[in-house]
Formats: C-alpha cells, structure tokens, sequence
C-alpha cells in the first residue's frame, strides 16, 4: 500500500512546473500533438477539439465544432499574426468560451496558453491560496483569460509553454480533488 503525505514546500517556478508536469497523463495526448501547429485542416481540427473535450465529440459538439472552427479555416489563416488575444476572440464570437480560447491557443499555441477550469483553479490557488471555481458566465471567463490569466502566466517566462499547461492543468485538478486549505 503507498500511503501519501502533503507537505506544503516552497520550490522555484521550473520544479514546480516539472514535478506537475511528470503527473499529467493523457490517453488522448496523440490527438494534439500530431494536429497542434499543424496547416489547420477539417480532420485536424475535430481532433484537436475531441482533445480538448477528453472524449469522442457528441453530435452537437461535432457540428459545434464544425460551424463554428471548420468553416472558419479562411478566416483564421488570414487574420495577422500580431492579432491579440482579444481581437481575436471578437472575431470568433460563437462557440463557448473555453473553446473559442482554445482555438486562439490552436493558432499560435507558442503565444496563447490553454485555459480551463483546471488552470483557473490552479491559477488562484498559486496566487491566493484557496480554491475558486472558473465564473459560469463566458464573457467573465474572457474577462479572467484577458486580464487574469495571460498576465499570471507571463510570469512563468522562460519555461516551455506545453509542460506549464500540462503542470497547471494537473495541478487545479489535483487541489480540487484533494480539497487543499
């Protein structure tokens, strides 16, 4: 039997990232990393998504998926790549926060992070110490990536951009799960 204790230690920024990273497991993992930063194509893209949702895509999620991302290939390869966060969003304004965030991160993934409920949890807990829910309402959950999330994750500058979303991601599910004061 392995029997676990929680010791709060203060350790620099890379352990942090690396010691959450290593705990990450995702069956589903082959579904981003053979599709991110890939010429964006109709196959590509439901893949991605069906990463993103941990599982196969219901039909309404499909056809979510498909109106508003697919159809969208042109509109996305034209848009300048000095496009920001927040223009970009106003450009895609359908489809639910997260994912719409999430095609942002589909992109340019080396310049928008991943953002969930996860890191939104992981993101206050660093902070502040204590558990906080993601809002409900999709413009706060922009309003919280604009002006909460990029800047907290600027400060991870320097660490790979892949092994902090994994880390952060893990890590909101694991003080959710373990109810840390």
């Amino acid at each position: 039997m392995k029997l676990i204790t929680y010791k709060p230690h203060v350790s620099q920024m890379a352990d942090f990232v690396n010691f959450w990273e290593c705990q990450y497991n995702n069956p589903l993992e082959h579904l981003y990393t053979t599709n991110i930063g890939q010429p964006f194509t109709s196959v590509g893209i439901h893949q991605l998504f069906e990463w993103k949702n941990g599982s196969v895509l219901s039909t309404p999620k499909r056809r979510s998926v498909e109106q508003n991302y697919v159809t969208h290939i042109a509109k996305i390869n034209a848009l300048p790549q000095a496009t920001n966060a927040a223009s970009f969003l106003q450009e895609f304004p359908s489809g639910g926060a997260i994912w719409r965030i999430f095609w942002l991160h589909c992109w340019q993934p080396s310049r928008f992070p991943i953002y969930d409920q996860h890191v939104h949890r992981a993101m206050v807990f660093i902070e502040q110490q204590r558990l906080e829910e993601i809002p409900e309402r999709d413009t706060e959950k922009v309003q919280q990536y604009l002006t909460r999330y990029l800047p907290f994750h600027q400060k991870f500058q320097g660490i790979n951009q892949r092994s902090l979303d994994k880390a952060l991601w893990f890590y909101g599910k694991f003080v959710k799960a373990n109810r840390f004061p």
